[in-house]
């Protein structure tokens, strides 16, 4: 795209962008529309002045975004090959005769299609999975409680007391907003309360399942800080600078690859997964 394009046409073009896909990032916009990172940094500012967006780190994030709750259908067509690919990498987390907790999401649904048939119990809210594991081995315990259709999954006091009867060995947490500041966010306060329980009764990592595009987003109701984070597994469209700021925290950074994965097929997980230390694993 020429770089002769006037800042008021650049700046709209950014805030389509952001609108589409809810996150914009600024190495990607500079490269985009040839023009030096500072300049849009500069846009970002202008655009935030305006209301129009609101900046985070790396980028920034679209204010219709969180505006309203997209139902489970919506959510589960966006970004759906990023959001099997994290599903599938995640299930290769899981070990023989854990009992792992999983909320609700389109995201973790991924993981708990693609779990292996093992010997394993998963102590969930999400609806899903009574389809996805009817066929297997798996024992699956439902929470109860009131179901709540626009997020396919169980909420309320019920469904929070009996997970106080659980311990996890692993929790897969999904969000709708994942932000350096904010920490984990949900648009609703039934769903950030189980979420939040969950972690509580994890007795080893906490993961949370997260394609790119939720990165440096928030929604109105706060789940738990990054402290209580252990793992975070996206894609690789996260911004190097969040990346790194993450590693900074302690936190592991998984990268889901959707190119290696279809260069795998859908069968099996690539061959190598790298961590935040570039490391494989």
């Amino acid at each position: 795209m020429p770089n002769e394009i006037i800042p008021i046409e650049r700046q709209q073009r950014i805030l389509e962008i952001a609108d589409e896909h809810g996150v914009v990032r600024v190495n990607e916009l500079s490269k985009l529309f040839d023009v030096s990172v500072m300049t849009i940094r500069r846009d970002l500012v202008t655009l935030e002045e305006q209301g129009l967006l609101r900046r985070s780190h790396g980028g920034a994030i679209s204010r219709k975004r969180f505006q309203r709750e997209p139902d489970f259908d919506q959510k589960g067509k966006r970004n759906r090959a990023e959001k099997e690919t994290i599903g599938r990498l995640a299930a290769t987390l899981v070990e023989p005769g854990e009992t792992i907790l999983v909320n609700s999401g389109s995201t973790t649904l991924e993981l708990l299609r693609h779990l292996p048939d093992i010997e394993l119990r998963v102590v969930t809210s999400n609806a899903g999975a009574v389809s996805a594991l009817m066929a297997s081995r798996i024992e699956c315990i439902i929470v109860g409680g009131v179901y709540r259709q626009r997020s396919n999954s169980f909420v309320g006091g019920f469904a929070v007391q009996t997970l106080g009867n659980v311990y996890g060995s692993k929790s897969f947490i999904g969000v709708d907003g994942f932000d350096l500041e904010a920490g984990l966010t949900t648009p609703h306060h039934q769903e950030a309360e189980i979420a939040r329980q969950m972690i509580r009764r994890t007795r080893g990592e906490t993961i949370v399942l997260a394609d790119s595009s939720k990165i440096g987003g928030v929604s109105p109701f706060v789940t738990t800080s990054l402290d209580a984070i252990d793992v975070v597994i996206t894609d690789t469209g996260i911004a190097d600078e969040y990346r790194s700021a993450l590693e900074e925290r302690g936190i592991t950074v998984l990268l889901a690859d959707v190119d290696t994965a279809a260069d795998h097929g859908t069968a099996e997980p690539p061959a190598e997964i790298i961590d935040s230390a570039g490391a494989a694993r």
